[in-house]
């Protein structure tokens, strides 16, 4: 009996196998899907979308990682354009730089030199004459040297405090910058223990769950420190971070009282730190101190470590021309570091 189209339409299994055949052997099908002897159609053609699919999804991901990697590339290249043109602004005399001089100097065209220039403008790192229509840095690019010379200078003052209190108490130290509303970590010396907590230098954290926010907090001029707890989000850490303000302003207070500063696992759910605020030679807190270990190690020695980073922060301040008077103990004596 003859087979027609319906029924291989119909999908009848006989119909569809020899159709299958005559794909194959057909010089037409070498301009489409090579179909198998004996297996229906539909199965080969869902399996030949599969895997037009797969290879799509595959071209879309190359396609995806070239473009991401050209603009990074791009905004590599516009730093380090910018930075020249910073660079050669601040070799200018006073008079500063037009756009078509700086080109010269660093080798761009007028059109980049004055995109760059209008963004560091817009940041506040340089100003344009109205009258000469040249362009020099501001004081902005003053206060970023000096921010970055008292941390360099606060590490290496510090370092051999910090050698000398790691040594004595056996447990990690840290040396910490205040940036806005969390503290960065520029120093770190680890003691010699088997079980440690997890930190890294440049390492940023919130500044109300940590000891070495808490003492920055703790040394600030009062309107300044309100002026911070307006800003500050007391999100928790772990279940002992402090939650409300008000608990929070009693914890900075006996922050102040004792002369140093804990962390009762609020920061990390194991971990304890005390710490101290480090004045520079303005009155003001340059960065804080602190010692830290796991809370089953240290709890019972949290008053002492106390009592010897608050002492060691005092020595840091003296060497940078702050006016700390001589620290004391609990008992009014003066500690090692004042003698």
């Amino acid at each position: 009996m003859a087979r027609t189209g319906d029924d291989v339409r119909r999908g009848d299994p006989d119909v569809v196998a020899v159709h299958a055949v005559h794909a194959r052997e057909s010089p037409a099908a070498g301009v489409g899907p090579v179909l198998d002897r004996g297996v229906p159609v539909v199965g080969q053609l869902a399996r030949r979308h599969r895997e037009i699919a797969v290879r799509q999804r595959a071209t879309m991901s190359c396609v995806q990682r070239t473009m991401s990697s050209l603009s990074e590339t791009t905004v590599t290249r516009t730093l380090s354009r910018g930075l020249d043109v910073l660079e050669a602004l601040a070799r200018a005399d006073e008079d500063g730089l037009g756009p078509s001089a700086l080109g010269q100097r660093v080798g761009l065209d007028k059109a980049t030199v004055t995109r760059l220039l209008r963004t560091l403008v817009e940041a506040g790192y340089a100003t344009q004459d109205e009258t000469t229509r040249r362009y020099r840095l501001t004081g902005r690019i003053l206060w970023l040297a000096h921010q970055a010379s008292v941390r360099l200078d606060l590490r290496s003052v510090a370092r051999p405090h910090l050698t000398a209190l790691r040594d004595e108490l056996g447990e990690t130290v840290h040396l910490g910058v205040m940036d806005d509303l969390r503290v960065v970590y520029v120093d770190k010396l680890e003691a010699d223990n088997s079980i440690q907590l997890v930190s890294a230098i440049g390492q940023t954290m919130p500044l109300h769950s940590t000891a070495l926010g808490k003492a920055m907090l703790a040394a600030f001029p009062d309107e300044e420190r309100e002026g911070t707890y307006a800003r500050l989000d007391l999100s928790p850490r772990t279940d002992r971070t402090i939650r409300d303000l008000p608990t929070f302003r009693e914890e900075i207070q006996r922050t102040q009282l004792r002369g140093y500063s804990t962390d009762d696992r609020e920061n990390e759910l194991f971990g304890a730190c005390v710490g101290a605020a480090i004045v520079g030679a303005e009155g003001r807190p340059v960065g804080a101190i602190s010692v830290s270990g796991p809370y089953f190690r240290i709890r019972d020695r949290l008053p002492y470590f106390g009592e010897r980073v608050r002492a060691v922060a005092g020595a840091i301040a003296r060497e940078l021309g702050a006016d700390v008077g001589v620290p004391t103990d609990s008992r009014g004596h003066a500690t090692r570091e004042a003698t």
